[in-house]
């Protein structure tokens, strides 16, 4: 048969036609009928070869046209182009609803559900402007380092040093959508600090925005761990976005830079991360297990050009190689102001805003721990609904008061000495105030009656809900030894925990529940780590005071390291049979923990111990606690003293320790201060003591905590002088006293070997905004020029320091012409001292040069330097063109 031109055009583009077209098959046959050019039976034919696939189905149809003749492959070429367009326009307008459908689907389940916006909203309003903005810090990779202390102890240092660019939500949002950069982007911040609320806020962003070309994927490794069986990246997403999996291949296939993956929490994934071993595999069709995919994507092997967002706490940070992260953004949390924006939002009314902010401000170590916003949440509930629950005295005074907020906080010097202080001052008496206020205030079914009668009901609701926080105590203490964050069903059946009556008390304010698109299985953790802490400890305490084991309560699942501690406290049974004895072996077990676990985990357990042990923070809670004979273990009746002897002991001996870390001893002072400890005043005058003591005899200077007197002045505001003269503090010591320097008006440090290490820490904290330094003495600290060139830097941007004292620092001419550079354009310094500093008559006449642009410096004081006698005449001559400008010099 003799063959055509269209014919054989279609044998030459068989390849091409088969590749190309085969996504048109169903148009095409409709059209071919249509017109007669093919037949009911080659329809069936070529249908029927479908289960080979499409392109099997198109080679058949080419076979079928080629046996109809040349009329037939003329009518399939005509149509071709229109059948293409058709099906394209088609295809993309169908894609486009898809991912209209992708936008509303993501934005549905990235909804406002977190401390962050429980009072704020209700589902179905305008969530638009409801956000308080998060603060954070952007750098160029990320540098790992060990964790020594609790996460939370390091809140609030990065507001102080500012080491790094600091950047607010949307130049996150811009750098991550808007930007043609593709590669790793690290999210990091401590637990509560927002991480999971920046995700929500960045797709609920998105999916409002219309002109985004990028589409982003979300998954959180909390859903990751569910996987078992091995698969591929291309299956996990058609299971977790259903809606888009007819488009799914062709999109990762043709433009993966137009994806953003988020990957969420990688501190909860518990898979090894292999980066080194783990094989190579670039195609999306590949099975593989969970942690290979997640290493090929970070590496960049599947899906090349896609950007990909991890959060994670700072501790799970270096699973991800340094070299893999093009930019790394640490959370801050909230500024100060941003911390009354909160409180403001979230508050009632202006006058409860005010009077919760008034009671945070007032005490340090409050303040510094509401840069977390869960924090913040916390104690907004707290205080807005629980205030008065501190003395319920003053409840019965003031049976109109909801906020209890009125009093004036009592300086540190008589912390909780003062019977008339209604509000907790402790973290121990804020969480106290929150797990009371939920059961109050917040549980379903106790909405009606006064405030008033609620609180005079709360003994009877507390000895209700003893059971329940108990085994949720339980519950909380065994995963915070075994570091386990996440709860399954399982695990709450296990303490005899239903699920169903916690979703009516705990859920969504203490205990949140999620339920796992890809695999539909529930899990559960605590909202924030603080209250998994909290409960934890009081459990324990709970079980203490009514003398039973806390180990006991556990089941014998907790693992070996739980089995061990279990027997070593049995042996504690048969080694002291007095009811008092034990409980003191347990309690001082338990402030060991921290003491053990150097990575500092246990830290806010301890402080939490600390807390509870004092009768008037129990108080807050009371019928919560036994009320029978046992209470006499910690001599609960009226006493001047609120705190039982043997704490105190305990901690003062723990702290005195030689082998103790300066962390641990840190926050052994914290524990001092939640046990609220009238001695930590008189630990501070001994600080004071000791540094006005100043001596040339160095020897045992390197065994002091300056970490710990860092700590004693946050608890006292009112100093405004910080001598540290002579004390043989070095640039590490003076880096441990960073989060106070900034607050003192007089900063002596001479007599220091700080170099120019020490240099760079003072840059920091003359850059810090709540820079209160006026007058910076810095004499004999061995600077040199290159010191010093560090410390003018700072001072350019610096408008608090007027005195600055440097006598005996070898700076030397070049170190006068960085001085030089300096005076042109500060306008704050009025007093500058440089006696003994080598320096010549050229760096006189550099100085001169520039006071000459200076019309604000009133001081210089030149003694003991390297001039000449004509050098010393042209100063002096200088001078009395200056009336206003005390120069001071000799030869």
């Amino acid at each position: 048969m003799d063959v055509g031109p269209c014919s054989a055009e279609i044998q030459q583009r068989r390849v091409e036609l088969v590749e190309d077209y085969s996504k048109h098959l169903t148009r095409l046959l409709d059209v071919l009928f249509n017109v007669g050019a093919v037949t009911e039976e080659d329809l069936s034919l070529i249908k029927g070869s479908a289960v080979l696939g499409e392109r099997e189905c198109i080679r058949v149809l080419l076979d079928v046209l080629h046996g109809r003749g040349e009329e037939s492959c003329r009518a399939f070429l005509y149509i071709l182009p229109s059948v293409q367009d058709e099906t394209t326009k088609l295809g993309q307008a169908n894609r486009q609803e898809h991912l209209k459908k992708h936008k509303d689907i993501l934005a549905r389940q990235h909804g406002l559900l977190d401390y962050l916006s429980i009072r704020g909203q209700t589902l179905g309003q305008d969530q638009t402007g409801c956000w308080t903005d998060i603060t954070f810090s952007r750098q160029a990779g990320y540098a790992s380092s060990s964790q020594r202390r609790h996460e939370s102890a390091g809140v609030g240092d990065a507001f102080r040093t500012h080491a790094y660019e600091i950047c607010i939500f949307k130049d996150v949002y811009e750098n991550l959508l808007c930007s043609p950069a593709s590669g790793v982007n690290m999210l990091s911040g401590v637990a509560g600090s927002g991480k999971t609320t920046v995700v929500r806020r960045l797709v609920r962003e998105w999916a409002a925005e219309t002109n985004l070309s990028k589409i982003i994927l979300s998954l959180s490794f909390r859903e990751l761990n569910l996987i078992t069986q091995e698969q591929s990246l291309q299956d996990l997403l058609s299971d977790h976005y259903i809606h888009l999996k007819p488009f799914l291949h062709e999109l990762l296939n043709s433009n993966p830079t137009q994806f953003l993956l988020i990957l969420d929490g990688l501190d909860e994934f518990c898979y090894p991360l292999n980066f080194e071993h783990t094989p190579k595999c670039s195609d999306p069709e590949r099975v593989q297990p969970i942690q290979s995919i997640v290493v090929n994507l970070i590496k960049g092997n599947l899906l090349p050009g896609v950007s990909i967002f991890l959060t994670s706490r700072p501790h799970a940070v270096s699973k991800v190689p340094p070299v893999l992260v093009s930019q790394f953004y640490s959370l801050l949390g909230f500024s100060v102001d941003q911390q009354k924006q909160y409180f403001e939002q979230n508050c009632s009314s202006p006058e409860a805003a005010d009077a919760v902010w008034a009671s945070v401000s007032s005490h340090k170590p409050l303040l510094l721990m509401c840069h977390i916003p869960a924090f913040c949440w916390i104690v907004s509930t707290a205080l807005h609904d629980g205030g008065s629950c501190l003395c319920p005295d003053s409840v019965s005074a003031k049976p109109g008061n909801k906020e209890g907020l009125g009093e004036t906080n009592q300086p540190i010097s008589s912390l909780g000495s003062s019977e008339e202080n209604s509000k907790p001052v402790t973290i121990s008496g804020i969480y106290c105030c929150f797990v009371k206020s939920v059961l109050l205030f917040h549980v379903q079914g106790r909405s009606e009656g006064s405030h008033h009668t609620r609180l005079q009901h709360a003994p009877h609701v507390l000895g209700e809900m003893q059971p329940i926080l108990k085994s949720l105590g339980a519950m909380a203490f065994k995963g915070l030894l075994e570091r386990r964050f996440i709860f399954e069903s399982s695990d709450l059946n296990s303490f005899n925990l239903d699920s169903t009556k916690l979703s009516q008390v705990f859920l969504s304010e203490v205990l949140k529940e999620d339920r796992a698109s890809l695999t539909f299985e529930k899990g559960f953790h605590f909202i924030h780590t603080s209250v998994q802490e909290f409960l934890a400890a009081l459990y324990y305490v709970l079980q203490s005071l009514s003398g039973s084991d806390p180990f006991s309560g556990l089941k014998p699942s907790t693992g070996r390291y739980l089995q061990s501690a279990f027997k070593q406290m049995a042996s504690a049974v048969n080694k002291f049979s007095r009811p008092q004895h034990l409980f003191r072996r347990r309690i001082k077990k338990a402030l060991h923990f921290g003491e053990r676990h150097q990575s500092g985990h246990m830290d806010l357990f301890c402080r939490f111990v600390s807390g509870l042990l004092v009768p008037r923070t129990r108080l807050i809670l009371n019928g919560f606690f036994p009320d029978g004979p046992k209470m006499h273990l910690l001599r609960c009746h009226p006493s001047p003293e609120p705190t039982p002897p043997f704490l105190l002991h305990l901690l003062h001996s723990q702290l005195q320790s030689s082998t103790l870390s300066p962390e641990r001893q840190v926050n052994v002072c914290h524990c001092l201060y939640e046990a609220q400890d009238p001695g930590l005043s008189q630990r501070l005058q001994s600080w004071m003591k000791v540094l006005s003591q100043q001596t040339s005899d160095q020897s045992d200077s390197g065994n002091r905590d300056w970490s710990e007197l860092a700590f004693l002045l946050q608890l006292n505001p009112d100093l405004q002088v910080l001598n540290l003269d002579a004390q043989g503090l070095d640039a590490q010591g003076l880096y441990q006293l960073l989060p106070v320097l900034p607050l003192f008006s007089t900063l002596r440090l001479g007599q220091n070997p700080l170099g120019p290490e020490g240099a760079s820490v003072l840059s920091l904290v003359l850059r810090n905004p709540d820079c209160c330094i006026q007058r910076l003495w810095v004499v004999a600290t061995g600077l040199g020029c290159e010191g010093l060139k560090i410390l003018v830097e700072a001072l350019k941007e610096n408008h608090t320091v007027t005195d600055l004292r440097m006598a005996i620092n070898k700076i030397g001419d070049v170190g006068a012409g960085y001085l030089a550079d300096l005076l042109r354009t500060n306008r704050t310094l009025t007093d500058i001292r440089l006696r003994d500093n080598l320096v010549t008559d050229k760096g006189a006449e550099v100085l001169m040069a520039a006071l000459k642009e200076n019309t604000t410096l009133e001081y210089l004081w030149l003694f003991d330097n390297k001039f000449t006698k004509d050098g010393v005449k042209k100063l002096k001559e200088f001078a009395k063109t200056r009336p206003n400008l005390d120069i001071k010099v000799c030869i």
